[in-house]
């Protein structure tokens, strides 16, 4: 009798560890996190957001997921929750019997969705995620403790989001150009209001404000030919003049233009691409794949680059409507050639400095760190789009290369670009300081 009772335990012990096994293996892998980074881009995509509120739901998102995940992991994964601005009361919600991948991705779905209007994405995503969960044995139990962890940590999430400033700035007055010949004024094919002029009210995630770089003073605007500002315009038109295919084709691959728009006669059409950030987004992806990196490194490189990001970005719209500066199309057919147009599209908002300098040379800056410095790669975000893969022998050359696309493609000066990539790179250094303290 006393043997059999035994016998009995030792089995209800047995399917008692594998079941646990089952809920603690690693049912969710990198590649569902690559997924969900694939739903992200796919929604702003789909929802043309502009690259500023566009690195505004990238990091949202991916600071849900560090947070929830870090909270179960702490031994591998540094804590941030103190070092991110109004963060302060955060509290972690108590633990009970989770997996804490599926939390953590359910957490990055709740952010995504509450961000964007095309929420079917991220409610597939979602169900999605659930489904695998029941196919890979998780018990009813582990995935509704799981939904509700990442429910009450999107909760006080969703409260801080909502006190960024992002809410109030929808109601602020229309930026209107000065009409002065050295700011900026709406540029054509589309002549639209200046974009985001109030986006350094928002507040940054990391850095103590918007205007901690100081960039180098702009020659004073003069119209005479031989002043220093006439020869930094003239410089945009005599590169468009030398152009070559091959400059042309790192104008395209660089243009990430997230609402491209083609005039024929009186019919326009819209063409949706990448944002800048959501490009360097991919890019994680890809590199993450080709390293087949754990979930926790695939966690560091979307969270820290999707911060850099975003603090790059109200810090490079800050010097912007600070600077108010002309764009060289406006100038140049004032002053050198009424007909000149450049290859790419000139985006609605001031010249000085460079979005997606600073935006690149901060994804660049943080990639470098987790990757190292000579890290080949090969980059085929744009084959979807019709361009080549373009590859580079660093995250830093790749930057560079942006830089070059906004020069050749006849919508920055080379100041701009050159400032906005340092702006981009110190703005990282801070953060990457800040965060590994």
């Amino acid at each position: 009798m006393r043997s059999t009772y035994l016998f009995f335990i030792l089995i209800v012990f047995v399917f008692s560890c594998k079941e646990n096994s089952k809920q603690s293996s690693n049912i969710f892998t990198k590649n569902d996190l690559n997924a969900a980074n694939k739903v992200l881009l796919e929604s702003v995509m789909e929802d043309a957001f502009t690259p500023p509120v566009a690195s505004r739901i990238y990091a949202y998102s991916h600071l849900a997921h560090y947070i929830t995940l870090q909270s179960v992991y702490k031994d591998s994964l540094p804590e941030i929750i103190s070092k991110i601005k109004g963060l302060e009361s955060f509290k972690n919600p108590e633990k009970l019997e989770i997996n804490a991948e599926l939390s953590a991705l359910l957490a990055f779905s709740k952010i995504g969705k509450k961000l964007i209007y095309s929420e079917q994405f991220f409610e597939d995503l979602a169900f999605n995620l659930k489904e695998k969960a029941v196919d890979n044995g998780l018990s009813e139990t582990v995935i509704k403790n799981s939904e509700n962890y990442a429910l009450e940590i999107t909760t006080q999430l969703s409260a801080w989001i909502d006190k960024d400033k992002y809410i109030e700035t929808r109601t602020y007055p229309r930026f209107t150009s000065t009409k002065k010949p050295e700011n900026w004024r709406e540029t054509p094919p589309d002549y639209a209001t200046g974009l985001e002029p109030y986006w350094d009210n928002i507040r940054t995630l990391v850095i103590d404000s918007a205007n901690v770089f100081k960039p180098k003073p702009l020659p004073a605007y003069s119209a005479n030919k031989d002043s220093e500002f006439y020869k930094m315009v003239y410089e945009v038109y005599e590169e468009s003049l030398n152009t070559t295919e091959e400059k042309g084709k790192i104008a395209w691959f660089w243009d990430c233009n997230p609402l491209l728009t083609v005039h024929k006669g009186h019919m326009v059409t819209t063409i949706h691409k990448f944002t800048p950030p959501g490009h360097w987004l991919n890019i994680v992806s890809q590199i993450t794949e080709k390293e087949n990196s754990n979930y926790i490194t695939t966690t560091k490189a979307y969270m820290l680059t999707s911060i850099a990001m975003f603090d790059a970005i109200i810090g490079a719209w800050h010097v912007k409507y600070k600077t108010d500066l002309v764009r060289p199309i406006t100038y140049i057919q004032e002053y050198i050639d009424p007909d000149w147009e450049p290859i790419l599209q000139t985006p609605p908002f001031p010249e000085y400095t460079s979005g997606h300098s600073a935006t690149s040379a901060s994804a660049a800056e943080v990639l470098t760190s987790i990757f190292g410095e000579n890290y080949m790669f090969t980059d085929q975000t744009q084959l979807r789009f019709g361009l080549e893969e373009r590859t580079f022998n660093s995250f830093k050359e790749a930057a560079h290369q942006v830089n070059l696309s906004r020069f050749y493609g006849g919508i920055h000066y080379k100041q701009g670009v050159e400032e906005g990539g340092r702006q981009g790179a110190f703005i990282a250094s801070i953060i990457l300081n800040k965060l590994h303290e």
